[in-house]
């Protein structure tokens, strides 16, 4: 995208490790390119809102729907645009955009010099010089489609101070005490989840590592260690049910699939009989539905999380340019910036957003 907007008159080469471009936004949203969000605001990122508003501010929404105004779109849940066809249409607009510019695809940058009158850029195969460099390397998820820590060694050998990086967007394994929801696995439900005081409200999937689907991979975001807290039945109230039904047992009462509620009783040491036999302690046990607290064992990792967290302190980035603080001429877009959205297409339009606030910086 940074090239796509930078005059066309400009000299502009790009270092590739692929054999093509776009890789990761093939291979996003099943295929299909979640490619933004109807609504983008800073509160949807981990990161300093100072520095992500004005930003974001730059290159809203609307002008990444005008810039891939030949892609037919489908509108899903939560305000997510995706393509209807498939994500290869994304990937040929960005293709025609950059038409003009040299691609050296299927080389791996090694390392970035300075110069006195600008920069060396190191392959496993050429060395480049130029005037400038944009580093918009991304983060350690996906590994597979060439995914490494490139960004981040870049920024430390020019001295910049580095949030560690850490899965995000990702499942979570489980503890000995919670191996139970692994015998679930298949089975999904809307929840709602809390932590570190964020709310995030979605389909939880059990799988046979633990948790994951949409709401588990937003809360990732925000954990990092310590406990989440899950509300089984968010727009139900359990209570309720038990007064108005004293003769039901719980897994007729509670309209949550039976395999679930079945091994959540036993889970809690909770007998299945008639609701109104419980004491006041097991109604206790049974009430925490609506508030289960759980600590994580850790994440399922880079090979199968959506984006990677951390990276480069935006402290030492001008958010105007996205220029480095530390040394004239380097710029650092994207994810390999301690920026970090939720699902539903907030990192490609943060990786568009960048893109646009640089492009401006340099013409």
């Amino acid at each position: 995208m940074a090239g796509a907007l930078l005059p066309k008159h400009y000299r502009i080469a790009f270092v590739e490790p692929n054999a093509k471009i776009g890789m990761k936004i093939l291979v996003s949203g099943g295929g299909k390119c979640n490619l933004t969000n109807r609504r983008v605001e800073p509160q949807d990122y981990l990161g300093d809102p100072e520095f992500i508003a004005p930003v974001l501010k730059g290159f809203m929404p609307k002008e990444t729907l005008a810039f891939f105004k030949d892609v037919a779109l489908e509108e899903r849940d939560r305000g997510k645009l995706f393509g209807k066809h498939s994500a290869k249409d994304v990937v040929r607009v960005l293709e025609k955009e950059t038409s003009h510019c040299a691609f050296f695809l299927g080389r791996r940058c090694t390392d970035v010099e300075k110069q006195a009158d600008g920069f060396v850029v190191k392959t496993d195969k050429i060395r480049l010089t130029c005037k400038r460099v944009i580093v918009a390397s991304g983060g350690l998820s996906w590994p597979v489609i060439g995914a490494s820590d490139i960004g981040h060694r870049i920024a430390q050998h020019f001295g910049h101070t580095l949030t560690p990086p850490f899965p995000a967007l990702v499942g979570l394994t489980v503890q000995k005490e919670q191996f139970w929801m692994k015998d679930l696995s298949g089975i999904s439900f809307p929840v709602r989840v809390t932590c570190k005081e964020r709310v995030c409200e979605g389909e939880l999937l059990f799988s046979h590592k633990g948790v994951s689907g949409p709401v588990i991979m937003d809360a990732s975001l925000f954990w990092s260690k310590g406990s989440i807290l899950v509300d089984f039945l968010p727009d139900v109230s359990v209570p309720s049910l038990v007064v108005a039904s004293p003769k039901k047992q719980p897994s007729s009462l509670i309209p949550l699939p039976k395999r679930f509620v079945k091994s959540f009783l036993e889970a809690l040491g909770l007998e299945e009989k008639p609701v109104g036999r419980y004491t006041k302690e097991e109604l206790t046990r049974l009430y925490t539905l609506h508030g289960y607290s759980f600590s994580p064992a850790g994440t399922v990792g880079y090979a199968k999380a959506e984006a990677t967290k951390g990276g480069v302190c935006t402290f030492e980035i001008n958010p105007k340019t996205l220029e480095s603080k530390q040394c004239e001429g380097l710029y650092f877009l994207g994810e390999v910036l301690d920026v970090t959205g939720k699902l539903g297409g907030y990192n490609l339009q943060w990786a568009f957003a960048s893109a646009a606030q640089c492009a401006r910086g340099l013409t």
